[in-house]
């Protein structure tokens, strides 16, 4: 043990009066961090600047391993250092901890650097887990030093040594997710990822910085850094040379192949469970949601049916933080992205009460297990993209629709929050008695155009031609409205979305456009979709109102619904928990889907 202590001590001595140690530990960070942090909106989004800091350790990471590690191990035998130790009483064992040990004491410090950076330039709150934060990147340090110097005894020049660290760095930087996004590579690659222990640590610290895990949390990650640590190290050791006369024989660099094994075993795991894919959209949509915004110049309908005219709205951390009414501060002092919205009303987002997301709204459902849950996910991304935020489904027999509940709580998939029980059997629906009166007008309502697959449309429209119209229902739905508004009865908007003629997502707003037509006033229709709805499903104390503490899932809409209902299908902007909804990309799906229906 002595000969632990005084080789680590003697190591850190020299390691710190290097220049160069100090500058790519801190000085070159420092550049990379500041330059990313300003150009990826470090100071509006807490999730971005969560992003920076992941990439700034895992250069840091990556670079005291395989360059502090393997490079100054490899220098040591070539320049003959380590042969003045070789008729020393000491075993290659404490030559190797000790640098492994002198990596991590002075690479740690630059932890606690940028998290107080990133706190004091762009307010950036301390981890909550910081323990678990300086394990997972301890680990890392460990593991990646002791491949490094698998490296140094492998390599049989200096020359050789920077070949092998570069064909290992940059793989392990670029598909790690640090640098691209793992979210935009496609699936196989990010598959591919899996077999790197750069990408565990990498999620295991972005799991903590944006979600609060804890280690416990990456129990998996962390073994796998371990366990990379340990097998690294007996190669390492196994394969020391004293000297650079010294050359290994072929078959001895057969050990290398060793350490390869945590790495295909936990990768293949992983390409089977999925789990770190599933992670990495989690985590994804979390770094979104943590957007700050500041929706200004607005016209605001509360939900409870208050209304103020001009306002601005701060959402932090997919929250309302403050509402300012009459004035309000600047974007760049509040550190928030701005949103104009002079002409425009910000409302909660719509909420329909009654849906069935087994079937498609436009003929049979999906025939298996897979298809189905496809088909609704599609759906529920259907309702995001028509400003819709929450949906309350009918239990199907399968299953599924507890499963894709839980999924979008979570952030892996995008779409609306699902809420499973029946509809309120006294609630008429207006647009399904229309439908079922044989008017379908429906079809051509703009967003059902828009959302809708060309197929789909074609097979909708051939089906209309064959009805015939019978306006009884329909009649008999808006007397029964008329009957539970003259009664005081407080119900919410449903649509039956899913049954023929009916396709997800758009149906919410010819339904309140019916409502209105019907004689409810325009203010009470909106009420009825968002704050009454929301009682309804007892989330009253998060949805369908806009203020303080409540969960930032809104709409911006074009013009004033309370004195034109229809614009509530002018949609301009959606947010669902903070995050903007980029509904292009639904719109591509859905695309997508009538190319894959064509093939």
């Amino acid at each position: 043990m002595r000969s632990y202590i005084a080789y680590i001590k003697s190591t850190l001595r020299l390691t710190l009066r290097d220049r160069m140690v100090l500058f790519f530990n801190y000085l070159f960070p420092l550049i990379f961090f500041l330059t990313f942090a300003e150009g990826f909106g470090g100071k509006t989004s807490s999730g971005s600047l969560a992003q920076v800091i992941s990439m700034v350790l895992m250069f840091g990471v990556l670079g005291t391993g395989f360059f502090g590690g393997g490079i100054r191990a490899t220098l040591e035998r070539e320049t003959n250092i380590l042969r003045r130790f070789k008729v020393a009483p000491i075993t290659p064992a404490p030559i190797l901890v000790a640098s492994i040990v002198t990596g991590w004491a002075v690479f740690l410090p630059s932890v606690f650097f940028f998290l107080i950076l990133a706190k004091v330039r762009y307010g950036m709150e301390m981890p909550a887990n910081l323990g678990s934060l300086l394990i997972i990147v301890s680990a890392g340090v460990f593991a990646f030093r002791s491949v490094g110097l698998i490296i140094a005894a492998v390599a049989n020049s200096m020359a050789e040594s920077q070949i092998i660290i570069q064909l290992l760095y940059l793989p392990m930087l670029m598909l790690s997710g640090a640098t691209v996004p793992l979210s935009i590579m496609p699936e196989w690659l990010q598959s591919v990822s899996q077999f790197l222990p750069s990408t565990n640590l990498y999620l295991g610290t972005q799991g903590i910085l944006v979600r609060g895990e804890t280690i416990f949390d990456n129990l998996g990650a962390l073994a796998s850094l371990l366990l990379t640590l340990g097998v690294s190290l007996f190669i390492a050791i196994k394969l020391f040379r004293w000297e650079k006369e010294e050359k290994l024989k072929p078959a001895a660099k057969l050990w290398v192949v060793a350490v390869l094994a945590p790495f295909i075993f936990t990768g293949a795991w992983q390409a089977h469970t999925k789990s770190n894919l599933r992670k990495t959209q989690m985590l994804t949509r979390e770094m979104k949601r943590a957007q700050t915004w500041l929706i200004h110049d607005a016209r605001i309908f509360v939900g409870d049916g208050r209304v103020i005219d001009s306002a601005a709205i701060l959402i932090r951390n997919g929250r309302i933080e403050q509402i300012f009414q009459g004035s309000w501060p600047k974007p760049d002092e509040l550190k928030a992205e701005a949103v104009q919205a002079s002409g425009r009303t910000v409302m909660p987002a719509l909420i329909d009460s009654g849906v069935n997301l087994m079937l498609p709204g436009t003929g049979a459902p999906a025939s298996d297990y897979g298809k189905l849950t496809k088909q609704m996910e599609r759906e529920l991304a259907s309702y995001v993209y028509c400003g819709v935020g929450a949906v309350r489904t009918v239990p199907d027999p399968m299953g599924i629709a507890p499963t894709l509940q839980r999924r979008v709580e979570s952030g892996e998939i995008p779409g609306a929050e699902v809420f499973i029980s029946n509809p309120d059997s006294v609630a008429p629906s207006l647009v399904a008695s229309q439908v079922a009166a044989g008017d379908l007008g429906i079809l051509k309502d703009t967003l059902l155009q828009q959302i809708l697959p060309a197929s789909e449309k074609a097979q909708l429209l051939n089906l209309a031609s064959k009805i015939t119209p019978n306006p009884g229902p329909y009649q008999q739905a808006v007397n029964s409205l008329k009957a539970l508004a003259g009664a005081d009865v407080a119900v919410a908007p449903l649509t039956r979305s899913g049954a023929l003629f009916l396709p997800h997502g758009p149906a919410i707003h010819r339904e309140l456009k019916l409502w209105v037509e019907a004689g409810i006033p325009a203010k009470e229709a909106l009420r009825a979709a968002t704050f009454v709805a929301a009682q309804k499903l007892g989330a009253a104390n998060r949805l369908g109102l806009i203020q303080p503490g409540y969960e930032a899932t809104l709409i911006i809409v074009e013009g004033n619904p309370l004195d034109d209902i229809s614009a509530t299908g002018r949609i301009n902007l959606v947010l669902s928990k903070g995050e903007r909804v980029f509904r292009q990309d639904i719109l591509e799906r859905a695309l997508e889907k009538d190319r894959e229906e064509k093939k």
